[in-house]
């Protein structure tokens, strides 16, 4: 290649790579509405410093908390503070869990998903019967 052709390649991919840098600061603080800097209020002190990649996900879960109905508000919130009370190993099992289940086929997500949507339609005794005599079968768990 000629020396002209290649810096005019060079100087191409620079221009073309330059915006992708700049990108990489990710979303600024300012650039939110109030209520979603509401949402992300405990998270402002510490915004500059965040990964693009870890702003994204607080902004789109900010977008998904604002789109919640109250009554979804509230078992977000149950969730929230049942996982916060969780010990480490608890922690690191439930994580171990969601991606072997991120991992499976989706027939295999459907089955589960039905399984359990007919579990929690089981009386409390019942699904406290089955849960102990799944334990015995499977007392690793």
């Amino acid at each position: 290649m000629k020396l002209k052709t290649k810096t005019l390649l060079m100087l191409t991919c620079l221009v073309l790579w330059l915006p992708i840098a700049f990108a990489e600061e990710g979303i600024e603080w300012n650039s939110f509405p109030s209520d979603k800097q509401q949402v992300l209020k405990p998270f402002a002190d510490k915004w500059p410093m965040l990964s693009t990649q870890r702003k994204q996900k607080l902004a789109k879960g900010a977008d998904r908390w604002l789109n919640m109905s109250p009554d979804q508000k509230a078992k977000a919130k149950k969730r929230f503070y049942k996982w916060k009370n969780l010990t480490p190993q608890q922690k690191a099992n439930m994580r171990k869990r969601f991606h072997k289940f991120k991992a499976l086929p989706p027939h295999k997500k459907r089955e589960l998903r039905k399984r359990a949507k007919w579990f929690k339609t089981l009386p409390v005794e019942k699904r406290k019967h089955l849960r102990k005599k799944w334990l015995r079968r499977h007392p690793s768990r």
